[in-house]
C-alpha cells in the first residue's frame, strides 16, 4: 500500500491500524449481515461541512450504509431528529454491528419522503412565438414536444423544507426550477445554462429570472455556486456559467433592474474562483501566468459512489487523498468521468485509477473565466461603473494572453490542456480544443489552422455529431462514442463565432446532426426504446441511440438536451430553406424502421395476407358451390333415370 489511509475504531477508542483489512473493499472483514469494527477513511478534507457532514457526507455512518448495501435508503431524505442526537445514537451502537440493528437505527432516525413537488410554471404556453415561426412541420412538432417537457421537469420544494430546512440534506431555494430529469431530482449549476437558453426560446423569461434569483441566493449563502442543491455536492462547484446566464437573460429582455441586482453575486462568484481556483503556471520558457483549474476542496471518497472511490484511492497510482480529490475535481468540471483527466501512460493508463485532474490546467475553464471577465466589464460599463469595468478588462486581457501562450499548439492548430507535472500539452481531441474561439478576435491564419486540425482529427466523421473524445478504451461516459449536448452546443457556438466560412459551415452541419439524432429518438424511437430526449447520444448513429457507460444508466428528460436543442433550432431552424429531409428518420445501419413503423408495416402485410386469403376462400367457395350444384344435378338425373327404369 502506498500510504496509511484508514484507521479502525472500536467503541472504546483507538485500537490500531490493520492494513490487511483495507487493501480493497472486498477484503474488508465485514459481510452484508454485520460489520465487525467501525471503519472510515483517514482523509483530511471532508465532502461537506457543518452538522450534516458526519451523517450524509463522510465517516463511519456512510461506510456502514454502503457495506450493508443500504445507501439508496439510508441516510434518508429527511432527519427525524437533530443531527447531533442522530450522531450520538449512532455512536452508541455496539459492534459487531448487525444489519437488523442498523436497519432499526435508520428507520427510527430518517424518513424517505420527497422534498420536492411538481411546480406550475406561470409563463408556460402551448405554442410560444418561436415555435409558430418555425416553417418546417417536423421541427415544429418536435419543438412542441420539447416545450411540453418544461412542465414535466418543473419542481419546487415542499413547504416543510422551508419550515425546517435544518432537517434536510439540501439547500432550498424560493422559486421553482427545472431539474435535469431521470434520477437527477434537484437543481444543478451548469445544467441551468442550457435549460435557461431553452426556456428563453419558449418565451419563459419569468422562469429564467426566478432561476437566476435562486442561484444568486445560493451565492449569497455559500459564497459560490456548488455543483447542485445537495449537501453531498456542496464543496465542489461546476463550470462557472452564472454570468453567461445573466447575459443571455439581459440580451433577451434588456432588464437593467435585474442586471443591477445580479451584479454583486456575479462579482462574488468571480472573487471566489480567483481566490480558490487560481494557479500560477510556469512555462519551460520561465514565463508565469495566472490560470484556473478545477480543484475540489474535499479529499474523501464521494458518498454517492463510496466503495468505488474507496477502491480507486486504495489501488490507484497516486496518494489516496490525491485520487479522491481529483475524482471530486473531475465532478466539478462536469465531465465525470473522462480520459481527459487520466494518465495516458504507465500502470492503469486511461482508467480512473490514474486520475490526475488536480495536475491539469483545462482549456474550457480558462475560456469561461475570460468570457466572464469580458462580460462583467461590459455589464459594469452599462451600469456606469468605469473603475470596475477597467479592472475586469485588465483581467480579461491577461487571461486572454495566457490562453494562447499556455494552450495553443502551432503544430496542431488547436488549444490543449496543460499538464503541470509533465510541463507539456495533452494533445488528445476534445471539443474544448476549439472553445477559445468563443472569445472571438482570431485572425484568418489561426482559424485556418483550426479548420485543418478538425478535418484531420476524424472528429467530424460521425452521423450523430461530435464525440466528447476519440478514446474508445475507457468505457467512461465522457468518452467516445458518446456525444453530449452541452459540449456539442459550445462546439457549434465556438465555430460559429470564428468568422471562418468553412468553420461556420461545419458548425451548422454539426448542429443539424445533433438535431437529427435527437429528433429521431423522440419522434421515431427504435423498437423497444421510449420516445425520449436523452442526456447523451451515441454519435456513431443518427437514429436517436442513447449514449452509454459511466456510473449510472443513461437518463432521459433531459434538461440541458431540451435547452441546447431549442437554442440550436432557433439559430438554424427558423428559416424556410431548411426542409424536413434534415430531420426525417434515416437508416443509420442499425435499424431500418422504428417500432411504430415496424408495427405499421406488419399491420399492412397482415391486412394484405388476410385479403388474399379471403379472395382465395371466396373463389374456392364458388368453385365448391358450382361443383356441389353439378353433383346435385347428377344425383337428380340418376334418380330420374332410375325411376324410368
Amino acid at each position: 500500500m502506498k500510504g496509511l489511509i484508514c484507521v479502525i475504531f472500536f467503541v472504546h477508542g483507538l485500537r490500531g491500524v490493520h492494513t490487511e483489512l483495507i487493501a480493497t473493499p472486498n477484503k474488508l472483514k465485514t459481510t452484508n449481515d454485520k460489520i465487525d469494527v467501525p471503519l472510515e477513511p483517514n482523509c483530511s478534507q471532508p465532502i461537506c461541512l457543518g452538522p450534516l457532514s458526519q451523517i450524509y457526507c463522510s465517516g463511519k455512518l456512510i461506510h456502514a450504509t454502503w457495506i450493508f448495501g443500504m445507501q439508496e435508503i439510508c441516510p434518508g431524505n429527511m432527519m427525524r431528529k437533530s443531527p447531533e442526537l442522530i450522531l450520538e445514537l449512532f455512536t452508541n451502537l455496539t459492534y459487531p454491528l448487525r444489519r437488523e440493528q442498523f436497519q432499526k437505527f435508520c428507520a427510527e432516525n430518517f424518513a424517505n419522503i420527497s422534498y420536492l413537488k411538481q411546480a406550475t410554471l406561470e409563463d408556460w404556453t402551448e405554442e410560444p412565438e418561436n415555435i409558430r415561426r418555425l416553417q418546417n412541420t417536423g421541427l415544429k412538432k418536435f419543438a412542441r414536444k420539447l416545450n411540453k417537457l418544461w412542465k414535466v421537469l418543473a419542481r419546487e420544494f415542499v413547504e416543510q423544507v422551508h419550515k425546517t430546512p435544518e432537517l434536510f440534506p439540501i439547500l432550498p431555494v424560493s422559486n421553482a426550477f427545472i431539474v435535469p430529469g431521470g434520477s437527477f431530482q434537484i437543481y444543478f449549476y451548469w445544467d441551468s445554462y442550457w435549460i435557461n437558453k431553452g426556456l428563453l426560446f419558449s418565451n419563459m423569461s419569468t422562469t429564467v429570472r426566478q432561476i437566476l434569483e435562486n442561484l444568486a441566493s445560493v451565492v449569497q449563502f455559500h459564497g459560490f455556486i456548488p455543483n447542485s442543491g445537495s449537501v453531498q455536492l456542496s464543496r465542489r462547484s461546476h463550470p462557472p456559467l452564472f454570468t453567461q446566464m445573466v447575459a443571455d437573460y439581459y440580451a433577451a429582455t434588456g432588464n437593467k433592474t435585474l442586471l443591477k441586482e445580479m451584479i454583486p453575486w456575479m462579482n462574488q462568484e468571480m472573487l471566489w474562483w480567483t481566490e480558490n481556483r487560481a494557479f500560477y503556471v510556469k512555462l519551460p520558457s520561465g514565463r508565469k501566468y495566472r490560470m484556473y483549474q478545477y480543484r475540489a476542496l474535499s479529499s474523501c471518497p464521494r458518498p454517492e459512489n463510496y466503495l468505488t472511490d474507496l477502491n480507486n484511492g486504495l489501488n490507484g497510482t497516486g496518494h489516496p487523498e490525491f485520487i479522491w480529490s481529483s475524482i471530486a475535481s473531475a465532478c466539478e468540471s462536469g465531465l465525470d468521468f473522462s480520459t481527459r483527466w487520466f494518465a495516458h501512460q504507465g500502470k492503469y493508463a486511461d482508467t480512473k485509477y490514474s486520475i490526475q485532474t488536480n495536475n491539469i490546467i483545462p482549456v474550457d475553464l480558462n475560456v469561461f473565466m475570460a468570457w466572464n471577465f469580458a462580460t462583467l466589464a461590459n455589464f459594469h460599463e452599462i451600469l456606469g461603473r468605469s473603475k470596475e469595468a477597467t479592472e475586469y478588462r485588465e483581467l480579461y486581457k491577461r487571461l486572454r494572453e495566457a490562453l494562447d501562450e499556455v494552450f495553443w499548439s502551432e503544430d496542431y492548430g488547436a488549444w490543449f490542456d496543460y499538464d503541470l507535472m509533465e510541463q507539456k500539452l495533452r494533445s488528445g481531441f476534445y471539443p474544448s480544443n476549439v472553445f477559445p474561439l468563443l472569445l472571438g478576435g482570431y485572425d484568418a491564419p489561426v482559424t485556418e489552422k483550426v479548420l485543418n486540425y478538425l478535418l484531420k482529427s476524424g472528429a467530424l466523421n460521425f452521423k450523430g455529431g461530435i464525440p466528447v473524445s476519440l478514446n474508445n478504451a475507457s468505457h467512461e461516459q465522457w468518452d467516445y462514442p458518446n456525444g453530449w449536448p452541452p459540449l456539442t452546443h459550445l462546439f457549434v457556438e465556438s465555430l460559429q463565432l470564428s468568422k471562418n466560412e468553412k468553420l461556420v459551415k461545419i458548425a451548422e452541419e454539426t448542429a443539424w446532426k445533433f438535431i437529427r439524432t435527437a429528433y429521431n429518438g423522440m419522434m421515431y424511437p427504435k423498437m423497444g426504446m421510449p420516445a425520449a430526449c436523452w442526456e447523451k447520444y451515441d454519435i456513431r448513429y443518427d437514429d436517436g441511440t442513447p449514449g452509454s457507460g459511466g456510473e449510472y444508466p443513461v437518463q432521459q428528460g433531459f434538461g440541458w438536451t431540451n435547452g441546447a436543442l431549442l437554442d440550436l433550432i432557433y439559430k438554424y431552424g427558423i428559416s424556410e430553406e431548411h426542409t424536413i429531409s434534415r430531420t426525417e428518420p434515416i437508416n443509420s445501419g442499425k435499424s431500418c424502421a422504428s417500432g411504430k413503423q415496424f408495427i405499421f408495416l406488419v399491420f399492412i402485410l397482415f391486412g394484405l395476407l388476410m385479403l388474399w386469403l379471403l379472395i382465395a376462400f371466396a373463389l374456392r367457395l364458388k368453385k365448391f358451390s358450382n361443383t356441389k350444384h353439378e353433383e346435385l344435378q347428377l344425383v337428380e338425373t340418376v334418380r330420374l333415370l332410375d325411376n324410368e327404369w
